[in-house]
C-alpha cells in the first residue's frame, strides 16, 4: 500500500473532512444535541414541527423546498415503525439532498429499483466478507502502516493521524484507486464551491473512475471495481446485464463519500468516549471480547448523525398523528437510541451493557450498506490502538478535545491529542 495514504489527512488541514469547518460554512449549530433532546424524551412519540425548532437551534437541514408539514418522530418504537415502512416513509426526500451531487444512488432510490441496485453489492458488505476479504486484503495493512508511523513518537492527534486516513485508505485501495489520487478524488466528490470548481471536480472524479472501470472490464483484479463491472444487475423484467460505467461510477462515489466521513467521525467518537471513561478503556484493554459490544454501545450512545429524513408518500395516521402525502418525517436517532423504555440509564455509556439493536446505521431496506465494514475498521483500529499505545491518555499540554460539526449530522471530534508509550507490533 502506498504510504501517501497515511498523509492524506495532514494535507487536508484546510477542512476537507473537518466537521467544525463544514458546519461553520453551512451555518449549522454545533451544540451537543443530547441536553437539547432530553426535554423531548418523555413527550409524545411524534410531534409536529422541525426537530431543530423543537430543540431551539438554527435549522441544519435546508427546508426551503419542503412543501408539506414536518413531523419529528422520537420514540424507539415509532422510529422503528417508520424505518420498516418504506412504502409510506421513503428516501425520496434525498432527491434534493444527495442526488444533485451524487446522482441516483441507494440514498434516494426506492422500491424495486433500490432493491435490485443494492443486491449488486450486498454480498461484498455482509459480515463474513468484511471480516475476511476487506480485513485481510486492506484493513490490517492500512492499520499496521498507520500505527508504525504513529509509534515513531510518543504523542499524536489520533483524529488526524488515524481516524481520518484509515477509512479513505481502506475504501479507495479496496476499490483499486491509487493512493496518490485518493485525496484529489475525495475533494472532487464533495463538489463544493463555484460552478466552475464543481465542474472541474466532477470532471476529475469522472476521469479517475472511467479509467479504472475500463481497465477492470478488460483486466479484472481482486478489487471492488472489478466486482462491480463484472456483476449482474437484475432487471425489472427478470433479465440481467452488467452495470454501465455511469452506474458503477455512482456506486463508487457513494461508497467512498459515505465511507470516508462517517467512519472517520464514528471512530473518533469511539476513541474520545473511551478516553473520557478510562475505567471502560482499561476494561476493554483487558478483555477484547468486549470489543464488538463496546463499538455497538458507543454508536448507540453517540452516533455521528442524530437524525435521518423520510418523505411521506401517502396520507397516513401514524402513532395517532395525521400526516399527508408530501410531508417530511425527521427520524430522531438521538431520542430513539436513548429511549428509557429500551435501555436502563440510556444516557450513560456502558460497554458492559448487553448489545441491543439500535439505529445508528439506520434500519429496514435503507439500513447502511457499509455498516459492517465500518465496524470492522473500527474493531481492527481500536485493537491496534490498545496493543501499540501503552499508557494511553489525553495530552495535558494540548487543547482539550471537543466535539464539532453540526448538531444533527456530521458530528465528530475536532482533534484527539494523546500521549502514550509506543509499543512494538505483536
Amino acid at each position: 500500500m502506498d504510504t501517501a495514504t497515511v498523509n492524506l489527512a495532514e494535507k487536508d488541514r484546510g477542512g476537507l473532512f473537518n466537521p467544525d469547518e463544514e458546519a461553520a460554512a453551512a451555518g449549522w449549530g454545533t451544540a451537543d444535541p443530547y441536553p437539547l433532546l432530553q426535554k423531548l424524551h418523555d413527550g409524545p412519540p411524534v410531534v409536529k414541527g422541525v426537530l431543530e425548532d423543537l430543540m431551539g437551534i438554527a435549522r441544519q437541514y435546508n427546508t426551503d423546498h419542503w412543501t408539506g408539514d414536518v413531523y419529528s418522530i422520537l420514540s424507539f418504537e415509532a422510529v422503528n415503525k417508520a424505518f420498516m415502512d418504506a412504502e409510506t416513509f421513503s428516501n425520496r426526500v434525498y432527491e434534493k439532498l444527495s442526488k444533485p451531487a451524487l446522482g441516483d444512488t441507494l440514498l434516494n432510490l426506492d422500491g424495486g429499483e433500490h432493491k435490485r441496485m443494492r443486491n449488486v453489492s450486498k454480498p461484498w458488505f455482509k459480515p463474513s466478507f468484511t471480516d475476511g476479504w476487506w480485513t485481510d486484503q486492506w484493513i490490517v495493512d492500512a492499520v499496521d502502516e498507520i500505527f508504525d508511523r504513529i509509534c515513531e513518537k510518543d504523542h499524536a492527534d489520533l483524529n488526524l493521524e488515524l481516524c481520518a486516513p484509515l477509512p479513505m485508505s481502506v475504501v479507495s485501495t479496496g476499490f483499486g484507486i491509487p493512493a496518490k489520487e485518493a485525496l484529489e478524488f475525495r475533494k472532487a466528490l464533495l463538489l463544493h464551491g463555484s460552478p466552475e470548481e464543481m465542474a472541474k471536480g466532477h470532471a476529475y472524479a469522472t476521469s479517475v473512475l472511467t479509467r479504472l472501470i475500463e481497465e477492470r472490464r478488460a483486466d479484472p483484479k481482486d478489487d471492488l471495481i472489478s466486482r462491480f463491472v463484472h456483476a449482474d444487475l437484475e432487471l425489472e423484467d427478470g433479465g440481467k446485464r452488467n452495470m454501465t460505467n455511469e452506474e458503477v461510477m455512482r456506486y463508487c462515489n457513494l461508497i467512498i463519500h459515505a465511507g470516508g466521513g462517517t467512519t472517520w467521525r464514528q471512530l473518533g467518537i469511539t476513541i474520545m468516549s473511551l478516553l473520557n471513561h478510562p475505567e471502560q478503556l482499561e476494561a476493554l484493554r483487558q478483555d477484547r471480547s468486549l470489543m464488538r459490544q463496546a463499538i455497538q454501545e458507543v454508536t448507540r450512545w453517540y452516533p455521528t448523525d442524530t437524525a435521518f429524513l423520510r418523505y411521506v408518500e401517502k396520507d397516513t395516521v401514524f402513532e395517532g398523528v395525521e400526516m399527508k402525502a408530501g410531508d417530511v418525517a425527521m427520524l430522531c436517532l438521538g431520542t430513539a437510541n436513548r429511549d428509557r423504555k429500551q435501555w436502563e440509564n440510556p444516557d450513560e455509556l456502558n460497554i458492559h451493557r448487553p448489545a441491543k439493536r439500535h439505529f445508528a446505521f439506520g434500519a429496514g431496506v435503507h439500513a447502511c450498506l457499509g455498516q459492517h465494514l465500518s465496524r470492522q475498521e473500527m474493531e481492527v483500529a481500536l485493537g491496534a490502538m490498545l496493543d501499540r499505545l501503552g499508557d494511553l491518555r489525553w495530552d495535558p499540554d494540548a487543547r482539550p478535545a471537543r466535539m464539532g460539526g453540526g448538531t444533527l449530522i456530521g458530528r465528530g471530534p475536532e482533534s484527539l491529542p494523546v500521549r502514550f508509550t509506543p509499543l512494538p507490533k505483536k
